[in-house]
This record gives structure tokens, C-alpha cells and sequence, in this order.
């Protein structure tokens, strides 16, 4: 189910839980998002669309304390969703070679056998990751190196993205 007004990633997210049979988390994680959204529209603040008085001069909405505290609320719930399955680190998929890991964004990292007619000149572990990061990229040989690598690949990788230069 492809529900975009929750917004892009939570809906990639949920996409990602319901392609492997975890529906309940994936409804949970939308629902939470709805009520976030219902939420903030209750607040009068909507994205890019400032409140003008009769004057012509902008002014900020009325702000109704249950709604405010309850759309943070409802912020925080999503991040504490995102911050647990990022701490969740590795998870393995039961149907292949296959681990998963979402760090803002989610990240693959599976075995595959030398073909160099599928683009795989190498046996051993290779990284996948959201868009603009990795594509089949050979980290190692073995699992336990390979999870090692990734992370420091994921980590650069994210470093780079923010613009840090540390």
C-alpha cells in the first residue's frame, strides 16, 4: 500500500516492513504519521503556507495547547520508531543471505556468488543503500568483516552526505 501523505520515507519504511511480513509495525508506524499530520494541520501550519491577516502583514496561527503538545508528542514517537531500529543494528533476512540495517535510510548487505555477467566479480558480501550511496558495492569475504566495513562505509557515507568535514 503506497500511501505518500505520510510522507516519502515513512512510506518507504512501512513498504520495506509489509514486503516482509511485519503489516502490524508497518499500519503503526502510518497511523502514527497520520495523527502527527492531523495533528499539525489542527495547529493551522501548514508547510509553505503562511497565515496573512486583513492587513496584508503575516502573523503566526493560533496555537491550541492540546494540539501543539500533542503533534510533538506524535514527532517524538516517530523518531524514538527510527532511533530503535537503527539501534536494532544488523537483521537478518530469513528468505536469503541477506541482513538489513536502516540508518537514515535502509541498507542491505548480501552474499553473492562470482558472476561477472550479473556485475558480481567477486564472491563475498556486497552493500546496497538508499539512493546516491552504495549499489552492489564487494565489502568482504566473510560476514563478520563485512558487517565491520559496511558500518565504516555507512558512516563515511553519511558523514559526506551532511557535509562534515570531520
Amino acid at each position: 500500500m503506497n500511501d505518500r501523505s505520510v510522507g516519502v520515507e515513512i512510506d518507504a519504511t512501512a513498504n520495506w516492513l509489509e514486503e516482509r511480513g511485519i503489516r502490524g509495525a508497518a499500519r503503526l508506524l502510518r497511523r502514527v504519521a497520520r495523527q502527527r499530520d492531523e495533528a499539525v494541520r489542527r495547529l493551522g501550519l501548514q508547510p509553505g503556507a503562511p497565515a496573512y491577516s486583513a492587513d496584508g502583514g503575516e502573523h503566526p496561527p493560533p496555537r491550541d495547547l492540546d494540539a501543539t503538545l500533542e503533534a510533538a508528542m506524535l514527532r517524538t514517537d516517530i523518531a524514538r520508531l527510527q532511533t530503535l531500529a537503527e539501534r536494532a543494528g544488523w537483521v537478518a533476512d530469513p528468505a536469503a543471505k541477506r541482513l538489513w540495517r536502516w540508518r537514515d535510510g535502509w541498507w542491505e548487505l548480501g552474499h553473492r556468488r562470482r558472476n561477472p555477467k550479473d556485475g558480481y566479480h567477486d564472491t563475498g558480501w556486497h552493500l546496497w543503500g538508499p539512493a546516491g550511496s552504495y549499489d552492489g558495492e564487494w565489502v568482504d569475504r566473510h560476514k563478520g568483516p563485512a558487517m565491520d566495513e559496511a558500518e565504516r562505509l555507512i558512516t563515511k557515507h553519511r558523514t559526506v552526505a551532511r557535509g562534515d568535514d570531520r
